[in-house]
Parts: structure tokens; C-alpha cells; sequence
């Protein structure tokens, strides 16, 4: 990814601060909410610095919170069964400070958003029946 030193600090604090507060959070909707702190942070920077990874970033973790609000909305309505692995959130938030490690290290971030891609992917129906199949791996 290609940023100024300034924007990538910014990028990489405000992934440690969405860790730690994830980390700090009770629900999962709390953990949820500080995630999406992520495609806003990558929007605002991308308005000054375009860069085609921090394009791809944005929609892979916009596209992970709508997944995981819309699914975790559903099982609160009463619409659906739970279908959240139970170290989903523990290991997204991983994800969220091995991507801040690898911004920092100017190395590529398409292993580690594969990771939250297939992390979200696990909350949906048939993500959860492959994870319990063992198709699907949390790692």
C-alpha cells in the first residue's frame, strides 16, 4: 500500500485503538460497531491518497460489517438461529492488529482480509454449516 508515512500512522493507530476496543467490548454488536471504525477511517484517507489496496481494504471490511450486522440483527429479531462460531469476533479482532502490523511493515494485506472475508463468510448460513462441516476453518 502506498501511503504517506502520515496517512499510514494514522491508518495503523486507528486499527490498534478499533483492536483495543474491541477487545474491551461486551457484545458482539459492541465489536461490531468499533470494526466498522475501519472502512470510515480508510474512506477519509482514501478522499486525499487513493491507493488500490486501501480501495480493496475499505470494501472487504465494509462488506465484513454489513455481513456481520445484518446476520447478528437477524438472530436479534428472532429471524435466524445463531450462526456465529464462537471465536469469530476474538479472531476478527486478530485480524485487526495483524493488518495494522503488516500497513505498518508496508507489506501486502491480501492474506490478512482473506482472513476477515472468510470470517464474516462464517456468520452467514451456509458459512457457519461449512465451518461446522470443517470446511471452513477460524484461524
Amino acid at each position: 500500500m502506498r501511503l504517506s508515512a502520515n496517512y499510514r500512522i494514522a491508518l495503523v493507530n486507528e486499527l490498534r485503538t478499533v483492536a483495543d476496543l474491541m477487545s474491551k467490548a461486551k457484545t458482539a454488536q459492541e465489536k461490531n460497531y468499533y470494526f466498522s471504525a475501519i472502512f470510515g477511517i480508510a474512506n477519509r484517507i482514501m478522499n486525499f491518497e487513493f491507493d488500490p489496496e486501501l480501495a480493496f481494504l475499505h470494501n472487504v471490511i465494509n462488506h465484513a460489517h454489513t455481513t456481520l450486522h445484518g446476520n447478528l440483527l437477524m438472530v436479534a429479531q428472532g429471524q435466524s438461529v445463531s450462526t456465529f462460531p464462537p471465536p469469530v469476533f476474538d479472531k476478527l479482532q486478530e485480524a485487526v492488529v495483524e493488518l495494522a502490523s503488516l500497513i505498518e511493515k508496508k507489506k501486502a494485506t491480501y492474506p490478512v482480509l482473506e482472513k476477515i472475508s472468510n470470517l464474516a463468510y462464517s456468520t452467514t448460513g451456509n458459512g457457519y454449516y461449512l465451518f461446522l462441516k470443517g470446511s471452513l476453518k477460524i484461524v
